[in-house]
Parts: C-alpha cells; structure tokens; sequence
C-alpha cells in the first residue's frame, strides 16, 4: 500500500478539550480524561469503542506510564498503547502513528490525547520551574544556562541575520494571534496588542519579549482516528487525513548545521507530496507557535511565503479571517499556552464548519502542524473535509 493510499482510509470522528479555568486545579490525567470524553461524545462512541491510545508525555505532572493511566481511567481496551515524549510534535505525530497502527490491522480506532497541568503546579519562576521539572538531563547545552525561549531566541537572531527579521515581524505573530483570540469569549488572554505594546514587554531572552512568548496555562485537548468507513457511522461527518509527513534533525542547536535544522521543511514537504495539494491550497493553517519566531519560521518553511517574508504574512493581513491564509484561528499557543494539541481540534472544526466566529468560510483542505524541541522535529497532516 502507497503511503498515499494508506492515510486516505484514515479518518478523524471526534474532537474534543477539557474546559479552560484559571481557579481549577485538575492534574493531567484528570484533563486528559476529561478531554477524551468529549472526543468520544463528540463521535458518539464510549471508550470501548476504541482500541488504542497515544498519549503525549506531560512534564510538568509527570508519569512514567502516563498512558496506560489514561487507559485505566476511561476503561479503554487498549491493544496499543504508549506515550511519547516529542514536545510540541507530540499530538501530531500521534495521529500519523495512529494511522500507521491502523493501517497495519493492529488496532481501529486510536484516541490521541495530550494534557498538562502546568498553570496550577508552576508558581513563581515558571521558566526555572519548568527547567527542573524536566525528566531528562542534557551534557552540553542545559547546564550552562540555556532555556527553551533562548533556544528560540538564538534562532530568532540567526533568521535576523540570514533575512533581515526583524523585531516587529515577530510582534507581528503575536498580535495576529490576539486579533483571533479577541472574538473568542473563554479565550485565557483578550488584551489587545499593538506592535508597539509587543515591543514593550520586557525581554525573556533577547530578542524574545514576554509577549513574543506563550503563558502557562493547563491544558488537555484530545482526537479521534479511525477508518474512514468506521468514521462515516459516527455521529458526525468524517474529516479525511491526506497526507502527512515527519522531520527529524539534531536535538542539540550546535549540531544543527544551520538554524532551525530542516525538519519543519522535511515535514511539510512530505505532507503536501503524498496529499498531492500545494500550500496555496490550503485554506486554513494551524501551526506550532508557543513563540513568535516559530509561528513565523513554520509558515515560510511550510511554504506559505519566502523565507524572509513570514513578518509581512502576520503584518499584512494574510494569515486574518478573510486573508489567503487564516493561521491559528484560534489564538494559537501564543492566547492558550503551550498546548501543542490546539492544532488538531481547531483544524478539525474549521473542517466541519464548527468554528464559530472564527470560521474560515467554506473550508475544505486544512494544515495542523507540531514541532518540538527547539524545531528538531516536525511532524505536519493534511486534513480534508
């Protein structure tokens, strides 16, 4: 089987999200579960409907078999089951695994599920917090200071340098970001930004301004993969994956012979081939953007504009509801903190015609992105209605 043929029996029958709250303290299994059974009534089905599980790894409330937790607590007849521990590339390549377990006649209908309890465990210094809670060490880089958002702002100032990037071009992200928040009435973060107002939040990690990153919010989001003859007896109507595609380069920036490594690329490139669309016909994208200088980075090397033009893609209008290409329709990561799983319920309801005041009309083909680590790995789905 053509891996083209293998993902066009493969469909999404649900989607669902634990309900936001800024005074709720739940733990990841709990956001997990919770965002699971609105997936399965989302689909009709119970969790003995469903053979399979994928989970992404939380960090900020760990467990070493996290996912076999989840299987525990819905009461899932898991014939596989595992978690993965691919950052922000997490729930998407847990689709295109799922599709592949599937594919193979290991299992029929596989939940993808992603949550953390990040907001009500990191008190204080959250970067700090989030540094310690990390459940592997690293010999080079870590220990002498390095955090996540200065991983990204090294990329940032070497996009700079090769493209001439600028600060407003990132700031440009963040307040596309919020425009699309700013309809949404439960969404955590509904102030509204300027460029100006972007540039004048203190910085994190030059160039890398507070607001040029995601919050800490809790979070668990969840999605349904079956076949596609499965999936048009569900309760509603399916949404096909065409085409998906993974990226790997180094885990380390110093190994990485330019930055980012080529992942994000490698992904989209694979996606669009065995989907046999191009970007331009894409009509709606939901990328990894838990800071600006990645939101910007996955929309030109995905192709939606020239490196070096991602800033005018924000700044422009195009990536707005009514541009050539409404990105992140929901606020992104950068309204809803790092909940990398966003993506695929927002694709999947742009798809349907689900997504209320930020609908993209007459959506047909959708992009839902993750990457992780600092873009060492991407993984990118073509989604159709």
């Amino acid at each position: 089987m053509s891996e083209a043929a293998l993902y066009r029996n493969i469909a999404f029958a649900g989607a669902g999200e634990a309900k936001p709250s800024s005074t709720l303290v739940r733990s990841a299994k709990d956001m997990a579960v919770e965002a699971a059974l609105a997936a399965l009534a989302d689909a009709g089905l119970t969790p003995r409907d469903v053979d399979g599980l994928i989970t992404a790894g939380p960090l900020a409330d760990p467990h070493m078999l996290f996912s076999t937790l989840v299987t525990e607590s819905l009461g899932i007849p898991a014939r596989i089951n595992t978690a993965l521990l691919n950052a922000g590339a997490s729930p998407c390549l847990g689709v295109l695994y799922a599709a592949r377990a599937i594919a193979s006649g290991a299992c029929h209908t596989v939940l993808v599920c992603e949550s953390d309890s990040r907001g009500a465990r990191f008190k204080g210094d959250k970067i700090q917090a989030m540094r310690s809670a990390r459940p592997y060490s690293d010999d080079f880089e870590d220990p002498f200071g390095l955090t996540t958002p200065g991983k990204y702002a090294l990329i940032a100032r070497r996009r700079m340098h090769r493209y001439g990037t600028r600060a407003e071009d990132l700031a440009a992200v963040a307040v596309a970001a919020r425009a699309h928040a700013l309809r949404q009435p439960h969404a955590p973060k509904r102030e509204p930004l300027t460029v100006e107002s972007v540039l004048a939040s203190p910085f994190i990690a030059e160039p890398l301004r507070t607001l040029d990153c995601c919050p800490v919010f809790d979070w668990g989001g969840a999605a349904i993969v079956t076949t596609l003859e499965r999936a048009r007896d569900m309760r509603k109507a399916p949404i096909r994956l065409i085409g998906a595609g993974e990226g790997h380069g180094p885990y380390h920036l110093h190994e990485m012979p330019e930055l980012p490594s080529d992942a994000i690329r490698k992904s989209g490139e694979e996606a669009f081939g065995i989907a046999g669309v191009r970007p331009a016909d894409i009509d709606t994208a939901q990328v990894f953007d838990a800071f600006t200088i990645a939101g910007l980075v996955a929309m030109e090397e995905l192709g939606f504009c020239e490196p070096g033009q991602g800033g005018a893609l924000f700044a422009e209008g195009h990536t707005a509801l009514g541009g050539s290409i409404p990105t992140n329709t929901t606020g992104g990561m950068l309204t809803w903190g790092n909940a990398h799983i966003i993506v695929l319920p927002e694709a999947i309801r742009q798809l349907r015609g689900e997504a209320g005041v930020n609908q993209v009309p007459d959506a047909k083909l959708a992009l839902a992105h993750g990457a992780g680590g600092p873009m060492a790995l991407s993984c990118a789905l073509i989604l159709a209605a």
